[in-house]
């Protein structure tokens, strides 16, 4: 892995990907598709693995077809829920091959628009590592994973996911996150129409500081707050 998030490349992404794949089948597995999956309200592993596999699917069909958009692809049918893993195993071998086999600067479908395959690569590197904590956590345990992408999805999650939120998310003053365990620092600051994020150290009325993969977690509200300062994340300012 490289020294910082802002270096990393489409081999990088896809490495994660492979890793994380085999990583969330076997969370499924040790979890039990019957358990509830706490972060993912009203779902159970079955589901979240159904999720994975449609996800997947459809990155895969709109860079093999000449669908416009997901609902001109086939509809993926959901199987019986003892071979949900083995009907996931077998799409992300599918994706991984695909992507592998794709130039990270080759334009393609993205939900935001054409984007540089990178974009893609990347995407669904941060998917499925976020989803195998919501496996893991569903039977109790969360393993690490390396603070470089965590960094990275902490960066995508506010550079790609918040501006798409808009109004939905309003923010009293200023935050700043910070990892702690690697490059990453972040400024957060409202304005009349949405939210500026800014890569930078700044002095937030609020801020964050910790390992990336809680800082993560917590971003994406797979733990409180409070479970996150019990985690060792530092908290200052008023909330």
């Amino acid at each position: 892995m490289t020294a910082s998030y802002t270096d990393l490349k489409g081999r990088n992404y896809l490495h994660v990907l492979v890793e994380e794949n085999v990583r969330f089948a076997q969370a499924a597995r040790t979890s039990g598709l019957t358990a509830d999956v706490a972060s993912c309200p009203g779902w159970t592993i079955a589901d979240l693995v159904f999720h994975m596999t449609r996800v997947q699917n459809m990155f895969h069909g709109m860079l093999t077809t000449d669908a416009a958009t997901p609902k001109d692809l086939p509809r993926l049918e959901r199987v019986a829920d003892d071979e949900l893993i083995a009907q996931f195993e077998s799409g992300a071998s599918k994706l991984e091959q695909l992507l592998t086999n794709t130039a990270d600067d080759k334009e393609v479908w993205t939900f935001t628009g054409p984007k540089p395959a990178l974009w893609v690569k990347r995407r669904q590197a941060q998917e499925v590592l976020v989803h195998r904590f919501d496996a893991e956590m569903a039977g109790h345990s969360v393993s690490t994973v390396d603070a470089v992408m965590c960094a990275d999805g902490i960066d995508e999650l506010l550079s790609v996911f918040l501006p798409r939120l808009g109004d939905k998310v309003t923010m009293r003053g200023t935050v700043h996150v910070h990892c702690s365990d690697t490059d990453g620092e972040w400024m957060l600051v409202p304005n009349e129409a949405d939210i500026v994020v800014t890569r930078e150290h700044g002095k937030g009325d609020v801020a964050f500081r910790g390992s990336a993969q809680i800082l993560l977690l917590a971003l994406w509200r797979r733990i409180s707050v409070d479970e996150a300062a019990a985690a060792g994340v530092e908290v200052f300012g008023d909330l």
